[in-house]
Protein backbone atom coordinates (compact mmCIF):
# COMPACT_ATOMS: atom_id res chain seq x y z
CA UNK A 1 0.00 0.00 0.00
CA UNK A 2 1.09 3.97 -1.26
CA UNK A 3 0.95 6.32 1.03
CA UNK A 4 0.16 9.69 0.62
CA UNK A 5 -0.52 12.90 2.98
CA UNK A 6 -3.40 15.07 2.43
CA UNK A 7 -2.96 18.75 3.57
CA UNK A 8 -6.06 20.80 5.14
CA UNK A 9 -6.18 24.53 3.59
CA UNK A 10 -6.61 27.80 5.22
CA UNK A 11 -8.47 30.82 3.44
CA UNK A 12 -6.92 34.06 3.84
CA UNK A 13 -9.73 36.10 2.30
CA UNK A 14 -13.20 35.11 1.29
CA UNK A 15 -15.00 37.22 0.12
CA UNK A 16 -18.58 36.57 -1.31
CA UNK A 17 -19.80 38.05 -4.42
CA UNK A 18 -23.40 37.62 -5.52
CA UNK A 19 -25.41 34.01 -5.44
CA UNK A 20 -26.31 32.18 -8.08
CA UNK A 21 -29.30 30.87 -9.27
CA UNK A 22 -28.17 27.40 -8.66
CA UNK A 23 -27.69 28.19 -5.06
CA UNK A 24 -24.24 28.16 -4.96
CA UNK A 25 -21.99 31.52 -4.36
CA UNK A 26 -19.67 33.82 -6.51
CA UNK A 27 -17.26 34.40 -4.82
CA UNK A 28 -13.60 35.20 -4.85
CA UNK A 29 -10.81 33.28 -2.24
CA UNK A 30 -6.95 32.69 -1.43
CA UNK A 31 -6.67 28.99 -0.86
CA UNK A 32 -3.18 28.17 1.20
CA UNK A 33 -1.86 24.28 2.05
CA UNK A 34 -0.97 24.09 5.55
CA UNK A 35 1.08 21.32 7.26
CA UNK A 36 -1.42 19.83 9.15
CA UNK A 37 -2.05 16.56 7.26
CA UNK A 38 -4.61 13.59 7.04
CA UNK A 39 -2.92 10.32 5.28
CA UNK A 40 -4.43 8.01 2.63
CA UNK A 41 -2.92 4.60 1.81
CA UNK A 42 -3.65 3.48 -1.90
CA UNK A 43 -3.28 0.06 -3.04
CA UNK A 44 -4.59 -0.59 -6.77
CA UNK A 45 -6.08 -4.26 -7.91
CA UNK A 46 -6.38 -4.73 -11.51
CA UNK A 47 -8.76 -8.13 -10.83
CA UNK A 48 -11.46 -6.69 -13.30
CA UNK A 49 -13.90 -6.40 -10.42
CA UNK A 50 -13.52 -2.76 -9.92
CA UNK A 51 -14.42 -2.61 -6.62
CA UNK A 52 -13.59 0.72 -3.89
CA UNK A 53 -13.35 -0.62 -0.50
CA UNK A 54 -12.15 2.07 2.07
CA UNK A 55 -11.15 2.05 5.63
CA UNK A 56 -11.87 4.92 7.76
CA UNK A 57 -12.86 6.54 10.84
CA UNK A 58 -16.71 4.98 12.09
CA UNK A 59 -18.10 9.18 11.81
CA UNK A 60 -17.24 9.21 7.95
CA UNK A 61 -19.10 7.00 5.03
CA UNK A 62 -17.32 3.95 3.66
CA UNK A 63 -19.28 4.09 0.55
CA UNK A 64 -20.38 6.64 -2.18
CA UNK A 65 -21.03 9.53 -0.09
CA UNK A 66 -17.27 9.18 0.63
CA UNK A 67 -15.58 12.07 -1.25
CA UNK A 68 -12.29 9.87 -1.94
CA UNK A 69 -15.02 7.21 -2.95
CA UNK A 70 -16.31 9.87 -5.45
CA UNK A 71 -12.76 10.59 -6.43
CA UNK A 72 -11.68 6.91 -7.51
CA UNK A 73 -15.23 6.44 -9.50
CA UNK A 74 -14.89 9.89 -11.54
CA UNK A 75 -11.10 8.87 -12.28
CA UNK A 76 -11.99 5.68 -13.35
CA UNK A 77 -14.76 6.93 -15.68
CA UNK A 78 -13.05 9.61 -17.05
CA UNK A 79 -10.49 7.17 -19.07
CA UNK A 80 -12.75 4.20 -19.27
CA UNK A 81 -10.26 1.97 -16.82
CA UNK A 82 -11.09 -0.52 -14.85
CA UNK A 83 -9.32 -1.47 -11.71
CA UNK A 84 -9.80 -1.84 -8.10
CA UNK A 85 -8.71 0.58 -5.36
CA UNK A 86 -8.46 -0.48 -1.40
CA UNK A 87 -8.39 3.07 0.76
CA UNK A 88 -7.44 3.29 3.99
CA UNK A 89 -7.95 6.85 5.78
CA UNK A 90 -6.29 7.69 8.82
CA UNK A 91 -8.09 11.25 9.60
CA UNK A 92 -6.63 14.07 11.46
CA UNK A 93 -8.17 17.17 9.99
CA UNK A 94 -11.94 17.35 11.48
CA UNK A 95 -14.91 17.56 9.88
CA UNK A 96 -16.99 20.86 9.29
CA UNK A 97 -13.71 22.66 10.55
CA UNK A 98 -13.42 25.26 7.36
CA UNK A 99 -9.87 22.78 6.75
CA UNK A 100 -10.95 20.91 3.53
CA UNK A 101 -10.71 17.62 5.13
CA UNK A 102 -13.04 15.57 3.00
CA UNK A 103 -12.27 18.13 -0.54
CA UNK A 104 -8.13 17.41 0.60
CA UNK A 105 -8.74 13.62 0.32
CA UNK A 106 -10.52 13.51 -3.08
CA UNK A 107 -8.04 15.63 -4.96
CA UNK A 108 -5.07 13.60 -3.55
CA UNK A 109 -6.59 10.41 -4.36
CA UNK A 110 -6.88 11.61 -7.82
CA UNK A 111 -3.39 13.49 -7.87
CA UNK A 112 -2.64 9.54 -6.37
CA UNK A 113 -4.33 7.61 -8.94
CA UNK A 114 -2.77 9.49 -11.69
CA UNK A 115 0.74 9.33 -10.29
CA UNK A 116 0.31 5.36 -9.40
CA UNK A 117 -0.58 4.90 -12.73
CA UNK A 118 1.92 6.97 -15.10
CA UNK A 119 -0.16 10.04 -15.19
CA UNK A 120 -3.03 9.30 -17.86
CA UNK A 121 -4.33 12.92 -17.26
CA UNK A 122 -2.79 16.22 -17.33
CA UNK A 123 -3.43 18.49 -14.61
CA UNK A 124 -6.20 20.54 -16.22
CA UNK A 125 -8.06 17.35 -15.97
CA UNK A 126 -7.73 16.26 -12.63
CA UNK A 127 -9.13 19.80 -11.89
CA UNK A 128 -11.91 19.37 -13.86
CA UNK A 129 -12.74 16.06 -12.55
CA UNK A 130 -12.39 17.50 -9.01
CA UNK A 131 -14.92 20.17 -10.16
CA UNK A 132 -17.19 18.36 -10.59
CA UNK A 133 -16.92 16.51 -7.11
CA UNK A 134 -16.98 19.64 -4.76
CA UNK A 135 -16.22 23.38 -4.69
CA UNK A 136 -13.01 23.04 -3.20
CA UNK A 137 -11.57 20.07 -4.23
CA UNK A 138 -10.16 21.59 -7.52
CA UNK A 139 -7.31 23.20 -5.38
CA UNK A 140 -6.56 20.01 -3.56
CA UNK A 141 -5.78 18.43 -7.30
CA UNK A 142 -2.95 20.68 -8.12
CA UNK A 143 0.57 21.01 -6.34
CA UNK A 144 0.28 24.78 -5.89
CA UNK A 145 0.75 25.86 -2.40
CA UNK A 146 -1.54 29.17 -2.69
CA UNK A 147 -4.35 29.29 -5.46
CA UNK A 148 -6.80 32.55 -6.00
CA UNK A 149 -10.01 31.12 -6.70
CA UNK A 150 -13.37 32.59 -8.56
CA UNK A 151 -16.63 31.70 -9.45
CA UNK A 152 -17.79 28.87 -6.84
CA UNK A 153 -14.19 28.88 -5.72
CA UNK A 154 -13.09 26.05 -8.32
CA UNK A 155 -11.59 28.32 -10.85
CA UNK A 156 -8.39 28.57 -10.02
CA UNK A 157 -4.69 30.96 -10.12
CA UNK A 158 -1.72 29.74 -8.72
CA UNK A 159 0.15 32.61 -7.01
CA UNK A 160 3.02 33.06 -4.63
CA UNK A 161 2.68 34.67 -0.96
CA UNK A 162 4.51 35.14 1.83
CA UNK A 163 4.58 31.91 4.03
CA UNK A 164 3.44 32.05 7.88
CA UNK A 165 3.58 30.29 10.59
CA UNK A 166 -0.44 29.36 12.23
CA UNK A 167 -1.94 28.44 15.54
CA UNK A 168 -5.44 26.77 14.67
CA UNK A 169 -7.21 26.48 17.58
CA UNK A 170 -10.04 23.79 16.53
CA UNK A 171 -13.51 24.58 18.76
CA UNK A 172 -15.29 21.56 19.94
CA UNK A 173 -18.22 22.27 17.37
CA UNK A 174 -18.36 21.95 13.83
CA UNK A 175 -20.61 24.63 10.98
CA UNK A 176 -21.83 23.33 8.35
CA UNK A 177 -20.77 25.03 4.97
CA UNK A 178 -24.63 25.23 3.78
CA UNK A 179 -25.92 26.46 6.85
CA UNK A 180 -22.77 29.26 6.82
CA UNK A 181 -23.72 30.48 2.99
CA UNK A 182 -27.35 29.93 3.71
CA UNK A 183 -27.57 32.78 6.30
CA UNK A 184 -24.72 34.80 4.61
CA UNK A 185 -26.79 38.34 3.47
CA UNK A 186 -24.77 39.83 0.77
CA UNK A 187 -24.35 43.78 0.87
CA UNK A 188 -24.43 45.97 -1.22
CA UNK A 189 -20.82 47.61 -0.12
CA UNK A 190 -19.50 43.91 -0.18
CA UNK A 191 -20.73 43.14 -3.74
CA UNK A 192 -18.75 46.13 -5.09
CA UNK A 193 -15.28 45.23 -3.50
CA UNK A 194 -12.41 45.45 -5.26
CA UNK A 195 -10.18 42.47 -5.11
CA UNK A 196 -6.49 42.95 -5.19
CA UNK A 197 -4.04 40.32 -5.00
CA UNK A 198 -0.79 41.94 -3.78
CA UNK A 199 -2.85 44.00 -0.47
CA UNK A 200 -3.49 40.37 0.86
CA UNK A 201 0.10 40.12 2.11
CA UNK A 202 -0.77 42.73 4.05
CA UNK A 203 -2.46 41.69 7.77
CA UNK A 204 -5.26 44.37 7.30
CA UNK A 205 -6.67 42.88 4.36
CA UNK A 206 -7.28 39.16 5.60
CA UNK A 207 -11.20 38.72 5.82
CA UNK A 208 -13.94 36.43 5.77
CA UNK A 209 -17.45 37.69 5.19
CA UNK A 210 -18.76 34.34 6.30
CA UNK A 211 -17.53 35.30 9.75
CA UNK A 212 -20.63 37.60 9.82
CA UNK A 213 -23.41 35.18 10.34
CA UNK A 214 -21.25 32.31 11.90
CA UNK A 215 -20.31 34.84 15.00
CA UNK A 216 -23.62 35.58 15.06
CA UNK A 217 -24.46 32.30 16.13
CA UNK A 218 -21.32 30.77 17.67
CA UNK A 219 -19.73 34.02 19.73
CA UNK A 220 -17.24 31.64 20.78
CA UNK A 221 -15.12 32.28 17.16
CA UNK A 222 -14.47 36.08 17.99
CA UNK A 223 -13.39 35.19 21.70
CA UNK A 224 -10.91 32.87 19.63
CA UNK A 225 -9.63 35.60 17.68
CA UNK A 226 -9.10 38.30 20.27
CA UNK A 227 -7.19 35.25 22.24
CA UNK A 228 -5.23 35.05 19.51
CA UNK A 229 -4.50 38.38 18.95
CA UNK A 230 -4.03 38.93 22.80
CA UNK A 231 -1.34 36.55 22.61
CA UNK A 232 0.73 37.93 19.56
CA UNK A 233 -0.88 36.96 16.49
CA UNK A 234 -0.34 39.51 13.68
CA UNK A 235 -4.36 38.72 12.88
CA UNK A 236 -6.62 36.87 13.68
CA UNK A 237 -9.36 34.78 10.86
CA UNK A 238 -11.75 31.99 10.76
CA UNK A 239 -10.74 29.46 7.58
CA UNK A 240 -13.55 29.02 5.70
CA UNK A 241 -17.36 28.76 7.08
CA UNK A 242 -15.59 27.58 10.28
CA UNK A 243 -15.28 26.28 12.85
CA UNK A 244 -11.29 26.65 12.99
CA UNK A 245 -10.21 30.11 14.10
CA UNK A 246 -6.15 30.53 12.80
CA UNK A 247 -3.56 33.35 14.14
CA UNK A 248 -0.80 34.35 11.86
CA UNK A 249 2.71 34.62 13.72
CA UNK A 250 6.22 35.02 12.18
CA UNK A 251 7.82 32.47 13.63
CA UNK A 252 7.65 28.94 15.03
CA UNK A 253 8.78 30.42 18.72
CA UNK A 254 5.88 32.95 18.59
CA UNK A 255 3.32 30.54 17.32
CA UNK A 256 4.56 27.94 19.95
CA UNK A 257 4.61 30.57 23.37
CA UNK A 258 1.38 31.71 21.79
CA UNK A 259 -0.10 28.67 21.67
CA UNK A 260 -0.60 27.07 25.61
CA UNK A 261 -1.82 30.60 26.32
CA UNK A 262 -4.62 30.53 23.72
CA UNK A 263 -5.34 26.74 24.38
CA UNK A 264 -6.26 27.96 28.38
CA UNK A 265 -8.08 30.90 27.20
CA UNK A 266 -10.49 29.13 25.18
CA UNK A 267 -10.21 25.96 26.61
CA UNK A 268 -10.04 24.55 23.00
CA UNK A 269 -7.75 22.18 21.16
CA UNK A 270 -5.07 23.75 19.50
CA UNK A 271 -2.37 23.18 17.40
CA UNK A 272 1.46 24.95 15.50
CA UNK A 273 1.91 24.72 12.17
CA UNK A 274 3.20 26.40 8.53
CA UNK A 275 2.14 27.39 5.01
CA UNK A 276 2.94 24.03 3.24
CA UNK A 277 6.63 24.29 0.90
CA UNK A 278 6.46 23.93 -2.79
CA UNK A 279 8.34 20.60 -2.40
CA UNK A 280 6.14 18.65 0.14
CA UNK A 281 3.34 18.90 -2.80
CA UNK A 282 5.70 17.02 -5.35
Amino acid sequence: MNWFKSPAKINRFLHIKAKLPNGYHELITIFEKVAFFDEIGIEIVEDGRSFIEIECPDWLPSGPDNLAYKAVDAFRRQGGLDFSVRLRLKKSIPAGAGLGGGSSNCGTVLMALNKLLDEPFSQETLISIASRLGADCPFFATDWTCAIGTGTGAELEPMELEPNWYVLVLPDFSISTRWAYQNFKLTRKGDETIFEPRKVQSDYNWTNDLERPVIAKYPAISSIKSSLIRAGARTALMSGSGSTVFGVFDTRQHATHALDRVKEETGFSCLVTRSLRKEETD
